[in-house]
């Protein structure tokens, strides 16, 4: 198959026009259309060109004349409270609850009332007349869901 294509190309070249023949066949060409093809260019690009510019689109302002209002009768202000203020906390520091406690990974700090008798367990002096009042503590619980330690919390009110 090869050669036969070979020898059909070989045959080919010897049928092909000297090479002055095609210089005069494209100028002929060239001449001949030069004059008709290039009106279709300027119309498409003046089409193109009226495709992509904007005309601006007229403005119009629309005026509303507007009466001044009628004074209002004063009203009488309220006077403003102030927030009040969140009460400070004061905290003791964490008293351990377990001897030997295992390695700590994760928790949960659980605010809690309790009677003030249980800071007398953890070393904290209270009076006789306030054991049966309650505290605020916030308690460490671990992962296991022991109390590890506590700490006592006190509230404060800001003036």
């Amino acid at each position: 198959m090869k050669e036969l294509l070979k020898a059909l190309a070989d045959s080919d070249r010897k049928k092909e026009a000297p090479p002055e023949v095609e210089t005069r066949l494209t100028a002929a060409f060239r001449e001949k259309y030069k004059r008709r093809v290039w009106p279709y260019f300027a119309a498409a690009a003046a089409g193109m060109a009226l495709f992509f510019v904007r005309v601006p689109k007229p403005q119009t302002m629309e005026i509303t004349i507007v009466t001044p209002p009628v004074p209002a009768l004063p009203v009488a202000k309220r006077a403003i409270r102030p927030k009040p203020r969140p009460p400070q906390e004061i905290v003791t520091e964490f008293y351990p609850l377990m001897e030997d406690p295992p390695p700590f990974e994760r928790g949960e700090l659980l605010r809690v009332s309790l009677p003030a008798a249980a800071m007398r367990s953890v070393g904290v002096p209270v009076s006789e007349d306030r054991l049966t009042e309650t505290v605020q503590a916030d308690v460490l619980v671990g992962q296991e869901g022991l109390a590890r330690a506590i700490r006592f919390v006190n509230t404060k009110e800001i003036k």
